[in-house]
């Protein structure tokens, strides 16, 4: 288009649909723009919404799906309905239509979007059997649901073939029409593009809960009817079978490039018309938008990116720079009252990419999970179901390495921070942190090969995520809000036998060499007894009436409790234990209680062990794994 200076005067459409739409809205936008533009497409509605088609099949007036029609009533633009183009000569520029009419064209825009594929089964054209893409197959199939309901006397049996997003609207949509609805997906898990297991497990629930069942890792084999030829039932490969009186085909879409084809552009192998990042083809007088273009190898499948290709396209003919970046990346939608967002590298496939499950309450249908580079400094994807609060400011942080809000991402759930990890890592969050900080370990592969070969859990994931982000520079923050001028204090717990104040001095827990000086001095002025009790310094023999002297002078010595997540420090006892075995015994039996409880077999932690008669240093980090 860079050899033109003014924008050519007669532009052809070929195409009625949402990208059409958007391109013609866009390029008239300038009402000095002195154009011509015909718009030709081959059903007899004009543009409307054609993700909302599953709303007709349980009622929707198909009126209501209407695209603006103000943009019709421009004097500039007309809209041919009900004609189809059948050939484009690209030498003449010109493209004939079934109605024998040829229309002439100085730029010409192919917006012929897909067609919906069938599964490739024996019986998959029975009366019955339905894909779903025009307003005329929505109508067909609420009439068919209507009329054989009537006739069999009873509610119909759907099955609806295919588990992406448009397979789980249209099982909704038949459900909520009085339809027993089976969805089959063939993978092993539904929205497999979007989502990875344990995220569609919470939709599947959510869709079983409605009362749709669902049956994956099943391939249709075979369709069979009843004696009046319609459908009755389907065959899986497994030998099992399901009763259906109609069946919904959602398996995908093609993009309609024979007119391409048979015109010369280039067409991808796998379908679509090859464009560049002005939507030329390779007929610098011929684009494409939308489903019907490939770009960089890959198909146009939302529509938000058909928009942003319409717009790209519309601003080149005005004369502008617009271009079409790539594919809108993430997804956000409302399946079954469930929200639903993926976006980014959300199911990795290289180990260098860490899975990080933040948050996961199956009662509450909530899954969170993040994928992190190595280090735990960048977020490269999400997937969010049930909860997608913040989802905007994630997404934002995709490729950045910023890890304030990251931070907050893996503190949403919390634990007790006394108590180990969990079996794998049999100590607190904090002496984690110092264990990688000693061993000065920055990426999971480090402390992997460091300590472990077996990936571990969930909890050992987000905890090693949380001890790296905090080591990458930025503390990892209280979960609660809390005001400065009390985090400025030292934490105090009052009991009937014992006070005690809890001391976390810097970003992450760890005491500087000036600060364990100090603490040192404060016990020998005060006459107290300082011991090391799991990931805590503790002050035995505190009297009450020396409390107020000793807040004070751990504030001093800049021993505030600034960060209790990862809270480790000074612990202050009112009575001292007797400096003997049984003394130390007990405090060791007090502080491993909490693993106990947790049911932790094996309390992992720093100190020596016997093996086959040779000394070994336990690892902080897996029982099973020496250093």
């Amino acid at each position: 288009m860079k050899d033109t200076t003014s924008p050519p005067s007669d532009i052809l459409v070929v195409g009625a649909g949402m990208a059409a739409h958007r391109f013609v809205e866009s390029l008239l936008r300038d009402p000095d723009a002195a154009v011509r533009v015909t718009v030709i497409g081959d059903e007899t509605h004009g543009p409307y919404d054609r993700s909302a088609l599953v709303d007709v099949l349980s009622g929707r007036d198909a009126a209501e799906l209407r695209l603006d029609r103000s943009v019709f009533r421009d004097d500039r633009v007309r809209l041919i309905r009900d004609d189809r183009v059948l050939h484009i000569d690209r030498s003449a520029r010109t493209a004939r239509t079934r109605s024998r009419r040829t229309y002439p064209y100085d730029v010409l825009v192919l917006a012929t979007g897909s067609f919906a594929a069938r599964a490739a089964v024996s019986g998959a054209r029975l009366p019955g059997c339905f894909v779903l893409r025009t307003i005329e197959d929505a109508e067909s199939v609420r009439e068919f649901v209507d009329t054989r309901s009537r006739r069999l006397g009873r509610p119909l049996r759907g099955v609806v073939i295919g588990g992406g997003l448009h397979g789980v609207e249209t099982a909704l949509a038949l459900n909520e029409a009085g339809v027993g609805t089976t969805l089959v997906q063939y993978a092993d898990r539904l929205l497999p593009a979007m989502l990875d297991g344990d995220g569609a497990g919470v939709l599947q629930e959510g869709l079983e809960a409605r009362g749709i069942a669902v049956r994956t890792r099943t391939r249709t084999t075979r369709l069979d009817a009843d004696d009046s030829g319609a459908v009755t039932a389907l065959e899986f490969q497994d030998g099992t079978f399901q009763r259906a009186d109609v069946v919904v085909f959602t398996v995908g879409v093609r993009p309609r490039d024979e007119l391409a084809r048979n015109a010369g552009l280039d067409v991808h192998p796998l379908g679509g018309v090859i464009v560049d990042e002005g939507c030329a083809t390779s007929d610098p007088r011929i684009l494409a938008i939308g489903e019907v273009a490939n770009f960089d190898g890959r198909g146009i499948d939302a529509a938000p990116a058909a928009r942003a290709m319409a717009e790209a396209a519309a601003s080149q003919l005005r004369g502008g720079a617009g271009r079409f970046f790539g594919h809108v990346d993430g997804v956000h939608h409302t399946v079954a009252g469930i929200d639903v967002v993926s976006f980014g590298e959300s199911q990795p496939h290289t180990a260098d990419r860490i899975e990080v499950v933040t948050d996961r309450r199956r009662g509450a249908g909530v899954y969170r999970k993040v994928v992190l580079t190595d280090d735990a400094r960048t977020l490269l994807g999400a997937v969010l179901v049930g909860d997608t609060s913040g989802h905007a400011s994630l997404r934002r942080l995709v490729g950045v390495a910023s890890r304030g809000r990251l931070a907050d991402e893996l503190c949403r759930t919390t634990h007790d921070e006394d108590a180990a990890v969990c079996i794998h890592i049999g100590m607190s969050q904090w002496a984690l942190l110092t264990a990688l900080r000693g061993e000065g370990l920055l990426t999971f592969s480090g402390v992997g090969a460091r300590f472990g070969r077996e990936p571990g859990c969930e909890r050992c994931t987000l905890a090693v995520a949380r001890a790296l982000t905090s080591l990458a520079g930025e503390p990892i923050p209280q979960r609660t809000p809390h005001r400065q001028e009390e985090s400025e204090r030292p934490e105090e717990h009052v009991r009937t036998d014992t006070t005690r104040a809890v001391v976390s001095p810097v970003a992450g827990g760890a005491l500087t060499p000036e600060q364990l000086i100090g603490i040192g001095r404060i016990a020998q002025d005060l006459g107290l007894h300082p011991r090391i009790i799991r990931s805590r310094i503790e002050l035995q023999g505190v009297g009450r009436s020396q409390l107020p002297a000793l807040r004070d002078r751990l504030s001093a010595a800049g021993l505030a409790c600034r960060t209790p997540l990862l809270d480790s420090g000074v612990r202050i006892s009112e009575e001292p234990l007797p400096l003997t075995e049984e003394g130390t015994s007990a405090a060791r039996r007090g502080s491993e209680e909490p693993l106990r409880e947790r049911g932790a077999t094996e309390a992992i932690g720093w100190g020596e062990r016997q093996r086959d008669g040779a000394r070994h240093r336990r690892s902080p980090l897996r029982a099973d794994n020496p250093a």
